[in-house]
């Protein structure tokens, strides 16, 4: 930025040197030096130019890298009741917007102050150089200028908030009478509703004629004082000429270093001006990223669970819905059992499965798991203990391998992988892949359907072998006669582990220990065994 700030101050003087070999010296050969320098200057420029970019987009871009790592990892650790509230009103998209925008802008801006300011000082040195009496002069006047010309323009683009708010004001009355339409309607009302619209657009017809009045005065008034200050200007030019303090080649090369200054004077000033727009941008962001992440509070590290999970008196609220959505949870899930909960609606499973998973509080009641309260184990130590496979079709991973031993069980060996993948009988159409484990799958690579994507789920939870298991809605009734493989993987992937089935019909599985149907918020308990249908509440 140096050189290039160096080169534009560098251009009057070259331009005042053509101007004295031509109309002085009349020396062919100066002025033909004088154009060469000026040619051989602009690509010294450009070549500065190109560095100066790359540097600064390198720099600037690797700070939106960094903005978006930090709001990615904050998106990943917030509590999940935020989540409804990010997805309803399309939150994620702005905020990424608004990072790339700041990305781009913070790059502008170090351009912008570090290249002109430079630029500025090299010419004020430059013009001093030429001629210290008028430079001073000149300096001011165009700094003057420039300043009238922004003021104007800053002043004739911000709204008129009178404007706005009568506009607001309209558009609430338009959305009222569109939501009352029947009452307007059996009322007679729509010419009232036609009135008092009319007198609405009449309010915001005075505060666009006001507005029109300032533009109409201002920018007039404007023009005559530039037009002023610039004659004021060619008329001491001309004195100074017609007294000898000036000679031709001085002036034309005063003249240049004045138009030189006009954009890097012009875009220091509209500066301010884009600053106060961003900074609301960046207020939004690192609001976001001040929010409080999820809080691990356990303390307890339990080297082997067992999977003993007892809910007592357990009660969720959401601050969204006024009645609880679990109200007085009761039940008992011993170590190996399988437990199948029906009869839920879908915010009463995703309550329950987050609340054993801890993601969310109980309002009251408490869990325990083998006799330790939930909320005091570690969170990572209780996670590293529970599987869970879902109906949801996503990758977690563009190669089979990797969506297999995801996470924490990056680690896991090939032998480790292929034997989960034909336990969950997932090989069978693995062997059949382009590059077996190491084949892409899902956009831009092989596709794979629904239950394909199901037996690489079992895969990646025998892989990681935990003593509890959780199966969200995977057994679906159209399915089952032709998910024989799927089935098997599944009774396999249950033996001795505690699972929790998530199902709203009970499926035909060799094994059911317990029954629990979700209710209005409240469990209705039913045990099965060879001797033993008693129901409990």
């Amino acid at each position: 930025m140096m050189v290039m700030a160096a080169t534009l101050a560098f251009l009057p003087i070259l331009i005042k040197q053509i101007l004295e070999s031509t109309f002085i010296d009349k020396d062919q050969s100066l002025m033909q030096t004088a154009a060469l320098t000026i040619i051989a200057l602009f690509i010294i420029r450009g070549v500065a130019g190109y560095i100066s970019i790359f540097t600064v987009n390198k720099a600037t871009r690797k700070l939106g890298i960094d903005l978006r790592l930090d709001f990615f990892n904050k998106l990943l650790t917030l509590p999940v009741n935020h989540y409804s509230h990010l997805n309803k009103n399309n939150e994620i998209d702005a905020l990424i917007s608004n990072i790339n925008q700041i990305s781009q802008s913070t790059s502008r801006y170090i351009t912008v102050i570090t290249q002109d300011s430079l630029t500025i000082i090299g010419l004020i040195i430059c013009t001093l150089y030429l001629n210290q009496e008028f430079s001073l002069l000149l300096l001011l006047v165009t700094s003057f200028v420039l300043l009238v010309t922004q003021m104007t323009r800053s002043h004739l683009n911000n709204p008129n908030q009178r404007s706005l708010l009568t506009s607001k004001n309209l558009t609430q009355h338009l959305l009222q009478s569109i939501a009352h339409h029947r009452k307007i309607r059996i009322d007679g009302g729509q010419m009232y509703e036609s009135q008092r619209l009319g007198k609405i657009s009449e309010t915001i017809y005075h505060a666009e004629m006001q507005q029109a009045i300032v533009r109409a005065i201002t920018i007039p008034a404007s023009q005559i004082i530039t037009a002023l200050i610039l004659t004021a200007v060619i008329y001491m030019i001309a004195l100074q000429v017609i007294n000898g303090a000036l000679n031709l080649h001085e002036v034309g090369a005063l003249i240049s270093v004045v138009l030189l200054l006009i954009m890097p004077i012009q875009r220091i000033a509209g500066i301010p001006k884009q600053l106060e727009h961003d900074q609301k941008i960046i207020e939004t962001i690192f609001s976001f990223l001040d929010q409080a992440s999820e809080q691990n509070t356990g303390v307890i590290s339990i080297p082997h669970i067992s999977g003993k999970l007892v809910f007592e008196q357990v009660r969720f609220c959401s601050d969204a819905q006024a009645s609880p959505i679990l109200n007085h949870i009761n039940f008992t899930v011993k170590p190996g059992e399988v437990t199948v909960f029906t009869g839920y609606t879908a915010g009463e499973k995703n309550a329950l499965i987050n609340l054993i998973l801890h993601l969310q509080q109980p309002t009251s009641g408490r869990i325990l798991l083998d006799d330790h309260p939930l909320a005091e184990i570690q969170l990572n130590n209780l996670h590293a203990n529970i599987a869970m496979v879902t109906k949801d079709d996503y990758l977690l991973d563009e190669k089979i391998a990797g969506n297999i031993a995801y996470g924490t069980m990056r680690c896991a060996n090939e032998a480790k992988i292929t034997t989960a993948a034909h336990a969950s009988h997932a090989m069978e159409f693995i062997r059949h892949m382009p590059d077996g484990l190491q084949t892409q799958i899902g956009k831009g690579g092989t596709t794979i359907n629904q239950q394909q994507f199901r037996q690489l789920a079992i895969a990646r939870a025998l892989v990681k072998n935990t003593p509890i298991l959780i199966l969200d809605e995977i057994f679906i009734v159209h399915e089952e006669s032709n998910s024989g493989n799927l089935l098997l993987a599944l009774e396999k992937l249950m033996q001795n582990r505690t699972t929790l089935i998530f199902n709203q019909y009970i499926p035909q599985l060799k094994k059911v220990d317990r029954i629990v149907v979700l209710e209005n918020g409240c469990t209705t308990e039913s045990l099965k065994g060879p001797n033993n249908s008693q129901t409990k509440q």
